[in-house]
Parts: C-alpha cells; sequence; structure tokens
C-alpha cells in the first residue's frame, strides 16, 4: 500500500488518492468518451493497494497507464 510519494523535484509527501483520481480524470476529459468515475476508482483503489510502500510519481503514472491499457480506455493512456 502507498504511504510516501517522492515527487519529481526530490519532495517527499504522504499518499493522495484524489491527485491520481484528478490526473485521470483530466486525461479522460481530453477524449470523445469523457470520464468514467467508477473505471477512475477502480485504477486508484488498484494502485493505492498493489503499489509499494514509497513509489516515485512517474513510478505511480506508469502502473496508471498499465491499467488503462488494461481497461476498454487504451485512449486515455
Amino acid at each position: 500500500m502507498i504511504q510516501i510519494v517522492e515527487k519529481r523535484d526530490g519532495r517527499v509527501v504522504g499518499y493522495n488518492e484524489e491527485k491520481i483520481k484528478a490526473a485521470i480524470r483530466k486525461a479522460m476529459l481530453t477524449t470523445e468518451r469523457g470520464e468514467d468515475e467508477a473505471l477512475i476508482q477502480k485504477i486508484a483503489d488498484r494502485i493505492g493497494i498493489a503499489g509499494k510502500q514509497r513509489m516515485t510519481v512517474e513510478e505511480i503514472q506508469d502502473c496508471v497507464e498499465v491499467e488503462l491499457m488494461k481497461s476498454a480506455r487504451k485512449d486515455v493512456a
């Protein structure tokens, strides 16, 4: 379970699922199909639980892309 996130500038902050969901939502809104709140929550849950205790922003971003590619919303990835 993710607890600590290392930001791109080296700062270390606590994990915030809402930031992950906001980033996914923002990417979805750039597509024709718009947002899918159920999928957003599902991806955030999977990443939050399956992730290492400490992850970088890049590692989290990679996990989001993998989950999107496994879903019907490959267009968002």
